[in-house]
């Protein structure tokens, strides 16, 4: 990903403590060793900003240079038009106050005070257009600023290159999903991504057929292996196999970085097949896939990648089981292989297969069959018109039988950090309308959704737990 540029710069005024421009100084170096520890880009003003002038000059420099995050530390108290003048830069700020050195006599600094007034500022004096900021505290290693600037950079940096990501529309969106419209419009508003559509399934399929054989043939005894266990037409794995070639090689050439892939209307009745082993092994790839067209669990499969820097998957929530208090994650086959736990994954046909003998679809398939692992797991979806949001968090466990697919029951859940039952999410979800697709990760990264809102201004879904009757 594209390195986050970041800003540092300070202010005083005279006749404080020389102590707290002692502590700029150190922060500067300290900064420095932080940005190559979190790759970001650091540049930094030595000399305090003392004047309105100065601190207008280097708003332009901000602007100029195109900064992402500007750091405005307060080694003394400073005046509030030297920080009004530097928070009108485009960027986003975090104001950092610093620990006085000693707690008794004159106050040295007052830079907490000072780091009360500029927050204030940010929120009063921007009015409508209020300024969103973050505030920091004591030394780079302080537990009130490295945990909290760690996650404010991951953000940023997701935020930044989300902007002018292309994310193609294979084919359309599942027939009959009316759910799972959206609007590119506001996809490109809210987040920056541009959606490519026009890409048909018959297009993969030609490029897949004219794909070189001898690196098609490398990559099938490269994946087959893979299998725990075939239960499959050998013919049709290998079909999916140059599917996926294709489509990465697709992907790399148009800078694709997510596929939103509907296997429905044309792969099902012109192959026999899903594209569930494909998007699996794209998502293992590095290039994050969702199933049945749905861009959004798409997009918000890529952001949960961007995060944990693991593969996502999509799934549906065909169960819950109040007794236990857990719900079930599951879709067809498409987890990518990572996800597995010990039994290892079965190729194998879709689970409608199985209703489906004498037909054109009684081998239909090929997916991959997992029980997912035990582990964390963080569900997050965009929803409304990319401007709304929830998440929730859990542990799957393995004590428990599901259906054939990609699968997993999850327990512990927690909505928005806070202990929900399961029935009080699933009620949740159905009275907010929420989409039948549910994007998840292996990993609990709330920490950084939540902070990824707040830059962006979504909206959080409203919890509502379960009654006999409906409430408002």
């Amino acid at each position: 990903m594209e390195k986050l540029k970041v800003f540092l710069c300070a202010g005083t005024m005279p006749y404080f403590s020389e102590e707290g421009l002692l502590m700029y100084k150190k922060n500067c170096l300290d900064l420095k060793e932080l940005s190559e520890e979190q790759n970001f880009e650091l540049n930094f003003l030595e000399n305090p900003i003392s004047t309105k002038e100065e601190a207008e000059k280097a708003r332009k420099e901000i602007d100029c240079n195109c900064y992402d995050f500007v750091m405005i530390f307060h080694p003394t108290y400073l005046s509030g038009d030297i920080a009004y003048e530097l928070m009108r830069c485009n960027a986003r700020i975090g104001l950092w106050g610093a620990r006085e050195p000693k707690a008794y006599g004159p106050l040295p600094l007052a830079s907490f005070v000072c780091l009360n007034q500029n927050t204030s500022i940010a929120g009063h004096f921007f009015k409508d257009k209020k300024k969103k900021i973050k505030w920091f505290f004591g030394d780079t290693e302080d537990k009130y600023f490295k945990p909290r600037f760690e996650i404010t950079i991951k953000v940023l940096r997701v935020i930044k290159n989300l902007k002018e990501t292309k994310i193609a529309q294979i084919g359309e969106i599942a027939e009959g999903f009316r759910n799972m419209y959206y609007d590119e419009r506001d996809i490109f508003k809210n987040l920056g991504i541009e959606v490519v559509k026009g890409i048909e399934i018959v297009d993969v399929l030609e490029q897949a057929e004219n794909y070189d054989n001898k690196a098609a043939s490398a990559e099938i005894e490269r994946i087959i292996p893979m299998f725990r266990e075939v239960n499959f037409k050998r013919e049709k794995i290998e079909e999916a196999i140059k599917i996926y070639l294709a489509v990465k090689k697709m992907s790399e050439e148009n800078n694709f970085k997510a596929i939103a892939f509907d296997c429905a209307k044309k792969l099902m009745p012109l192959k026999g097949m899903t594209g569930c082993l494909p998007n699996s092994l794209l998502n293992s790839a590095g290039i994050t896939t969702g199933c049945e067209g749905d861009m959004l669990s798409t997009i918000s499969s890529l952001i949960l990648r961007m995060f944990s820097d693991l593969p996502a998957a999509v799934s549906d929530l065909p169960a819950f089981d109040d007794e236990d208090d857990s719900i079930l994650l599951w879709h067809c086959g498409s987890a990518p292989f990572e996800m597995a736990n010990n039994c290892g994954v079965n190729c194998r046909s879709v689970y409608r297969a199985e209703f489906a003998k004498g037909t054109e679809l009684e081998s239909l398939g090929p997916i991959t069959d997992i029980t997912y692992r035990e582990s964390d797991v963080t569900v997050f979806r965009l929803t409304g018109e990319s401007d709304t949001y929830y998440y929730f968090t859990g542990k799957i466990f393995n004590d428990k039988r599901s259906w054939f697919g990609s699968r997993g029951w999850v327990k512990n859940m927690k909505l928005y950090g806070k202990s929900i039952k399961a029935v009080d999410l699933i009620n949740t979800i159905l009275v907010n309308n929420i989409q039948h697709h549910y994007p998840f990760v292996l990993k609990d990264i709330r920490n950084y959704l939540e902070e990824f809102a707040y830059w962006l201004d979504l909206k959080k879904i409203k919890r509502a737990d379960y009654e006999d009757f409906l409430y408002s």
